[in-house]
Parts: C-alpha cells; structure tokens; sequence
C-alpha cells in the first residue's frame, strides 16, 4: 500500500515542479518523509527515497536555496544513479558550491560532471559556471576555453551579455586586450 500511494505522491509532486509550483512541489516532497519515512527506509522504498531527495535538491537550486541544497546534493553523489542523472547531480552540486564560493569543490563536481557527459539542457549552464569556476581559481586560459563554449551552446543559460562580459574580464586577464576590448564591446552592443 504504502508503495503505490507514495509512487502516486511522487508523481503529483513532480507534476507540480513541472508546472513551475516549486514551493508547492517542495512541500509535497518533504511531506513525503514524514508520511513514508519508514517505508522509504527499507530496501523496496529506497528508489523512490533517491528521488524524492533528487528533486528536493534540485528544487532547493532553483529556488536559490543553496545552503539546504548542499546535503541534499552530496548525499544524491552516493546515489547508484543512471550517467546522465548522476551527471546532472554533479552539476547541480558544482553550481551549489560555485553560489557558495567553494570554488575547489566546485572544479570537482563540474569535471566529474564533464566526465560523465552532460546534458544538452545543462551545457551552457555548465559551461558558464565551470568558466567562472576556474576563473575564480585564476586558471584564466581553461576559464576562457569555458566561456567560448558557453557561447557555443545555444541561447539557453545565462544571458549573452555576461557570457561577453566574462570573457572581456578573462582575456584582459591574460593580457589579451584587444581581444577583451572586442568582447566587451560586444556585450555592451547587446545591452543597446
């Protein structure tokens, strides 16, 4: 019993992020801890425990909600996860610590992302955060690499001003000036 009713509790909640009702997708995945916690305990619940806390961890993201995100995450990297999932997870953790300014870590989890394979829906994301990452951690030529990719990912992701404007401020710090004088024009010309 308490397997179908929380399957049918998992899938209205997904249904709610789905729809953009984070705070209420939320609330019905944290609902389900308490309501199934000793079933999601044992063996048989555990696949639906994992993503129970996958989307609660994501949600937290997107909610900007980085500090409650951060175990939810690290807890989702010991997950036995399909690649692309586990991908996904480590994305989400490397932004996770990149918003908190744990820049280390956050090269960890975008690489181990990055070995994975990820997503097309991530890669601009990815690329932005992993460039800014690095640039961080002043490794400005893998930053640059970074931020050029990111550009050549499409129109999802960050804006294209600050795609510009990230490699305006990477290349001068490489001494490439006319090259971030070139971007930066860009992204003011995109601003207009």
């Amino acid at each position: 019993m308490s397997e179908n009713s929380a399957e049918i509790d998992l899938c209205r909640a997904t249904a709610l992020l789905e729809q953009g009702h984070r705070e209420d997708g939320l609330q019905a995945l944290s609902l389900m801890l308490v309501n199934y916690g000793g079933w999601l305990k044992t063996a048989d619940g555990r696949a639906v425990y994992e993503a129970v806390q996958i989307q609660r961890a994501f949600s937290l993201m997107h909610l900007q909600r980085n500090l409650e995100a951060k175990p939810l995450l690290e807890e989702a990297t010991r997950f036995e996860l399909d690649a692309d999932i586990r991908s996904d997870v480590h994305c989400h953790l490397g932004r996770c610590y990149h918003e908190l300014a744990l820049y280390t870590q956050a090269r960890e989890q975008f690489e181990q992302a990055n070995a994975l394979g990820v997503s097309e829906e991530w890669e601009a994301i990815f690329h932005y955060y992993y460039g800014y990452t690095l640039y961080e951690l002043k490794e400005f030529q893998q930053a640059k690499r970074e931020f050029i990719l990111c550009l050549q990912s499409g129109p999802s992701g960050p804006e294209t001003t600050l795609r510009y404007s990230m490699l305006a401020a990477t290349s001068r710090k490489l001494g490439e000036h006319s090259e971030a004088a070139a971007f930066e024009e860009r992204a003011k010309s995109l601003q207009r």
